[in-house]
């Protein structure tokens, strides 16, 4: 950013008006000097008297002044009269030590965080932001150009990446802590707010008919199950007593799907979800063994693709959306962006915190940043050729640098006068 700013600040003088203005004064300050020698050539054809000697002073002491100046001046960009003088052409020489000098300066006196924190109050950007988004035409172009930015993305993202990297963040947020108290409270939370009935009563007929169209193969099961209690299970464990059990079950699971929650086993479900939560909660072994199965799920190859083919289809939705002619998302953005702005000039408080949050990063990062600025100027200072820098700078500051010229063949005049006028009072006496 610095580098951009020094090239357009100097580039912006390296052009053929500025080139022509330093020339005029070039020639101003050369021409006063050639009139200072004229006029000391002049004074050896006039009478030897005292006004022919003030005259003479004035011009002789004009003419030091002025090329003394000019011996300055010119050795800032090049060697005078291409004489290799010891310190001279200090500007192409030293190029990258006064960039890196200069970015010292502006990062040591300009770019401090109480400095540009300062500058950000005065200038009173949420405000002015907040009264520019307000504006119909700037919210529609934003909402615009924020739905192109979200397309972008969204169209470079790749399915399987994105599946990837969140399901390496689950599994390193496991390792790190325990899911099981968050789990209880999210189950305390379903079950005071009655969000298992939707679930159970979905299930119920499910199962019920679940259980009508298995029955042989449930009869089967439950019968080895009583078998495999013992003698006496096996002895009373007959046909007819497995299908009454069978049909109970059926019209246990129709009872509670007619009379809903206020059944007993409904109520009794209720309170083992609700002793479950609170063992998540409370309870440190209940929570390792819940932490140690969403481990298990996490690093399940059946879950990895699951979760990759939600994202897909997540994503992909997403994409028709943005490509949807008839739903436009650079309206919906556009009323955000009003609606943000109408808050950021409404809401002193809402603004209160966007401005304590703009400082906190201005100061972040000049803090961190500021020094980057030497860096960058030096870089681009340096990549600049040395007789190129020069002219760049010689053509931005020179203009200013000949009137050292004309002061000092003026000043030189003026101090021959006060010189001349002391030894001809000191002659009288």
């Amino acid at each position: 950013m610095a580098g951009v700013v020094i090239t357009g600040v100097l580039g912006g003088y390296d052009d053929p008006v500025s080139r022509r203005r330093l020339r005029r004064m070039k020639l101003a300050a050369t021409g006063l000097l050639a009139f200072a020698a004229a006029l000391f050539l002049l004074t050896f054809a006039l009478p030897e008297n005292t006004a022919t000697g003030y005259l003479q002073a004035a011009a002789e002491a004009g003419m030091v002044g002025g090329l003394a100046d000019w011996f300055a001046v010119t050795a800032l960009f090049r060697h005078p009269l291409g004489l290799p003088i010891p310190h001279t052409a200090l500007v192409p020489k030293k190029k990258d030590d006064l960039a890196t000098k200069l970015g010292e300066f502006v990062s040591g006196n300009f770019l401090t965080p109480d400095a540009v924190v300062e500058r950000v109050r005065e200038a009173d950007p949420v405000r002015k932001v907040g009264e520019r988004l307000l504006e119909p035409a700037t919210a529609d172009a934003v909402g615009r150009e924020l739905s192109r930015a979200i397309a972008a993305v969204v169209g470079t993202l790749d399915d399987g990446l994105v599946s990837s990297m969140l399901l390496e963040h689950v599994r390193r947020d496991l390792d790190r802590r325990s899911y099981a108290r968050e789990v209880g409270q999210l189950l305390a939370t379903a079950v005071a707010n009655r969000a298992q009935d939707p679930i159970v009563e979905l299930s119920l007929p499910r199962l019920r008919a679940q259980l009508v169209a298995n029955r042989v193969t449930v009869h089967r099961e439950l019968s080895l199950f009583l078998d495999g209690l013992g003698m006496a299970a096996r002895l009373w464990s007959t046909d007819r007593k497995v299908d009454k059990i069978i049909d109970r079950m059926a019209r246990l699971l129709e009872e509670m799907e007619r009379v809903g929650r206020l059944h007993p086993v409904r109520r009794q479900l209720d309170e083992v979800l609700e002793r479950l939560a609170d063992g998540l909660v409370n309870d440190p072994r209940a929570a390792d063994g819940i932490d140690e199965v969403l481990r298990d799920i996490a690093d399940n190859v059946a879950v990895e693709a699951w979760l990759r083919q939600v994202v897909e289809r997540y994503l992909g939705s997403f994409r028709e959306l943005l490509d949807n002619p008839t739903v436009s998302l650079e309206q919906q953005l556009g009323r955000i962006v009003s609606d943000l702005g109408r808050r950021m000039v409404d809401d002193p408080e809402f603004a209160v915190k966007i401005d304590r949050g703009l400082e906190q990063a201005v100061r972040y990062a000049v803090t961190n940043y500021a020094d980057q600025v030497v860096a960058l100027i030096r870089d681009q200072v340096s990549r600049w050729p040395a007789a190129e820098a020069s002219s760049k700078i010689e053509t931005a500051v020179g203009r200013d640098l000949q009137f050292i010229r004309i002061n000092g063949t003026v000043v030189g005049a003026l101090a021959g006068v006060a010189i001349y006028s002391v030894a001809v009072l000191a002659g009288h006496g």
